[in-house]
This record gives C-alpha cells, sequence and structure tokens, in this order.
C-alpha cells in the first residue's frame, strides 16, 4: 500500500520520502515504485522521461526527521494499534504542529490512532485501496476533532492524484470495508449451511463482479481479516453466529495466493484457484461438528442473499449517518470493490430490483441465521 500511495503521489508531482523500518526494505520500496512506475511505461501510460521524472522526486529511508518539512505524513504500516501509534509519535516528534496527518487505516477507530498526537485538528483517514497508484477510490475519514481545512486539504490531494473520494463517518471498516466484511459473513454462513467456495465465487461473477469473495480473500491475503476478526473477539456479541473455518485456514497458513494455498490452491506460481479437497473437506466437516444439514443453494440463491446483505449494511450506514447518501455508499462500491458499474451500485440496484424483494431476502438471510443481523429500516 505504501509503494502504491508513493506511486500516485509522485505521478501527481509531489516529492515523496517512504520511511521504512530498515535499510533493506527502503530498498526494496524504492524497488516497488520502480516496477509500478516501470509497468506504465510498458503499457503506454507513460513516457521515460516522465518515469525518470517521478523516480527523480522519490527517496527513501529510516530516519523520522527525514520528515520535519513534510507538509503531509501518510501511514500505511500494518493493522495494528500500537504500531500505527508508535509511527505517528515518531513523525509528530519531528513535523510542524500543523503538517498534516493521515492514516490509512482499513478498519481501526482514527481516534484510538492519534490518541495523544499533538494538534488533532490536522488528523484525518486517508483510506485508499490497493493497488494504490491504480484503484480511483479514497475514502476520506473525519474524526470530531478533524478541522475543516484539513478536510479540504484531503479532497484537493485525492483530485490532484485524480481519485474518487468520499466522505465517511467513523465505524468499524468504515463504508467499504464494512460492507465487505457483512458480504464476507453471508457468504461464511452459506459455507457452514451447504455452499462451497467455487460455488460462492462462480455466483457472484456470474452476477457481474469480478470476482467472488473467496478468489478474492486469496488475491489480498487472509491475515489482515484475521487480524480484524480476533480484534473484535472482545466486542463481538456473544450471540452472534460466528464461522471458524476462515480462521482455521490462518491457522493452518493457508493465507491465500502468496502462500500458495487458501481458500484453493495454487500451482508452480500459476494465479488460478483450483478446487482444494483439503478445504472441503474441512468445511463439511465444520458443518457435522455444528451440527448443520447442509442444503444446496442455487447461484441465484447465493448472490441475492449476499446481495441483500451488502444492501442491508449500507442501508444502516446511511441511518447512522456514517455516509452522506445512498449515492456515496454507491460510489465506495463502484470504485473500489469492483461492483459491476451497469448495476449501478447495489443501493440502485436494490431500487432498480424492488425494495420489497431485496427485504424478503434480507428477512430469509436473518432467519438462517438468529441474533446475527441487525435489519435496516429499508428492509424491515
Amino acid at each position: 500500500m505504501g509503494a502504491g500511495i508513493a506511486t500516485a503521489c509522485v505521478g501527481a508531482g509531489y516529492s515523496v520520502h517512504i520511511l521504512e523500518q530498515n535499510e533493506a526494505g527502503a530498498q526494496a520500496a524504492i524497488g516497488r515504485v520502480r516496477a509500478n512506475i516501470d509497468g506504465a511505461v510498458k503499457r503506454g501510460k507513460l513516457s521515460t522521461e516522465k518515469a525518470a521524472a517521478q523516480m527523480d522526486r522519490l527517496s527513501a529511508g529510516t530516519d523520522y526527521a527525514a520528515a520535519h518539512d513534510a507538509d503531509l505524513a501518510i501511514e500505511a504500516v500494518f493493522e495494528d494499534l500500537q504500531v500505527k501509534r508508535g509511527t505517528f509519535a515518531g513523525l509528530a516528534a519531528v513535523m510542524a504542529e500543523d503538517a498534516i496527518l493521515a492514516t490509512n487505516t482499513s478498519y481501526i477507530d482514527p481516534g484510538l490512532i492519534f490518541e495523544g498526537v499533538a494538534n488533532p485538528a490536522r488528523c484525518l483517514g486517508l483510506h485508499f485501496f490497493s493497488p494504490a497508484h491504480i484503484m480511483k477510490l479514497v475514502e476520506i475519514v473525519h474524526m470530531q476533532e478533524t478541522s475543516a481545512g484539513t478536510l479540504a486539504t484531503g479532497f484537493a490531494l485525492a483530485s490532484r492524484l485524480r481519485k474518487i473520494s468520499v466522505l465517511s463517518g467513523i465505524c468499524d471498516g468504515f463504508i467499504g470495508n464494512r460492507m465487505l466484511a457483512a458480504y464476507r459473513r453471508q457468504a461464511d454462513y452459506m459455507l457452514a449451511d451447504g455452499a462451497m467456495p467455487h460455488e460462492v465465487d462462480a455466483a457472484m461473477r456470474a452476477f457481474g463482479m469480478p470476482m467472488g469473495p473467496y478468489e478474492l480473500q486469496d488475491l489480498t491475503g487472509l491475515q489482515i481479516a484475521w487480524a480484524n476478526r480476533k480484534r473484535q473477539t472482545e466486542t463481538r456479541d456473544p450471540q452472534e453466529r460466528y464461522v471458524t473455518i476462515a480462521d482455521r485456514l490462518c491457522e493452518m497458513e493457508r493465507f491465500g495466493q502468496r502462500s500458495a494455498r487458501g481458500w484453493y490452491r495454487y500451482e508452480d506460481g500459476a494465479k488460478k484457484p483450483l478446487r482444494d479437497l483439503e478445504v472441503e473437506t474441512l468445511i463439511t466437516r465444520y458443518s457435522d461438528e455444528q451440527g448443520i444439514t447442509r442444503q444446496g443453494f442455487s447461484p441465484e440463491e447465493i448472490s441475492g442473499r449476499l446481495i441483500a446483505a451488502m444492501v442491508n449494511e449500507g442501508a444502516l450506514i446511511v441511518e447512522e449517518g456514517i455516509a452522506a447518501s445512498a449515492g456515496d455508499v454507491d460510489v465506495v462500491k463502484l470504485h473500489g470493490y469492483g461492483f459491476p458499474r451497469w448495476r449501478g451500485g447495489p443501493m440502485h440496484y436494490a431500487e432498480s430490483r424492488g425494495i420489497g424483494e431485496i427485504a424478503a431476502l434480507m428477512q430469509s438471510v436473518a432467519k438462517q441465521s438468529p441474533h446475527s443481523w441487525r435489519v435496516s429500516k429499508l428492509l424491515s
């Protein structure tokens, strides 16, 4: 993520310094940005002269003192609260008190991350989407303390980076990842109740998504979502249905494509997902352990239930004031998550298909997993 953000920033004309934990990491970061820029040259998107100019605006190192005259710092370290706090403590010690501090966190409350930082009015979330130099969406997350000037600067930066920005309030996962979590949770419920990963993925590709949820998890890595689930353990409602299949895969070090094993297996460095009997046996065993009689789901049932869960969460986000409108929710899902554009976004799709039909699907979802869903006013 850091390399992608740096690539976008040098491409917009900014001078960028990447801070890493050690010199090897700093040189690797330079190499990742160079690879991104070289890829743009090969695709005919960038001239060799402009590529060289972008690399001239880039540097990397390990000393926080290099940030002393920077106008803006964007943190993109691992999703760990203490690691993030330590990063901002180091930055705040050397940067001006009016320099803007931004976190790229996907889930964690920025208010907790910036706790104790002087002048919190200059702090906000800038949540980029991977790969950050290509994906167009930025969620701009404001805290109660964030000043109007800081927000305006965040939107101006996104515009200069040629990104589409959406304002978000604070909740676990903000707009997009909160909806993604609901989508994945319902997918996991269907695995436990009778579906297999390849069936879920095929149904969502047929609906128009570029990937199904399990193919996508393998691509991005299972460990980030696992860390987030562990973080939520103490606050999760004990009555909520919690499917542990993904946790078991992570405990087996099946983290996705990078480990050649995740929900699928990958042979000889290939990215094509192959069905894995070990995973499918684990799923059926889990159902047996829970006393669940497995049932079949048609592709239409799979996609209908998943979209209903997504729409329900989007409606809750609007009702809670996290997003300003259903249109903002649609923009996030269209430009950050690959929702099929011809369907107009999940909220628009629900309106066009009929709220009553989506509501009936959501009622069925809620009935199958009692105490696990809060149904929105829109779908009640």
